[in-house]
């Protein structure tokens, strides 16, 4: 029982975002890694992309904007020599988007 409430899906997303935060002043500040950043950035603006409250979970059409621009122009400087980071942000979209959807779907079943 104790362990539905630690991975609910809400907390989860929210945790990783959080996580996207601490992350991302880590590696602008502390010590600069662009691709820390990405992944920093991509994993805050994927778990924020569904939310997870009473019901079924939906989608916030402003954070899917934001993601795909990002993941654009990752591969857009990746493709021109810029020094594009397109595995981080796929790789943090990912873990944004994955673990709190898992969470659910494994939520669901029981």
């Amino acid at each position: 029982m104790a362990m539905r409430g630690a991975l609910a899906p809400d907390r989860l997303a929210r945790t990783l975002i959080y996580a996207g935060i601490a992350g991302f002043i880590w590696f602008v500040f502390i010590q600069p890694s662009p691709f820390g950043s990405t992944l920093s950035v991509s994993a805050l603006v994927g778990a924020g992309l569904v939310q997870y409250g009473h019901g079924k979970p939906f989608l916030i059409p402003l954070y899917a904007y934001v993601l795909a621009a990002l993941l654009l122009l990752q591969g857009a400087g990746l493709v021109l020599g810029a020094g594009g980071q397109l595995g981080a942000a796929l790789l943090g979209s990912t873990l944004g988007l994955g673990l709190p959807y898992l969470s659910y779907r494994l939520q669901e079943k029981t």
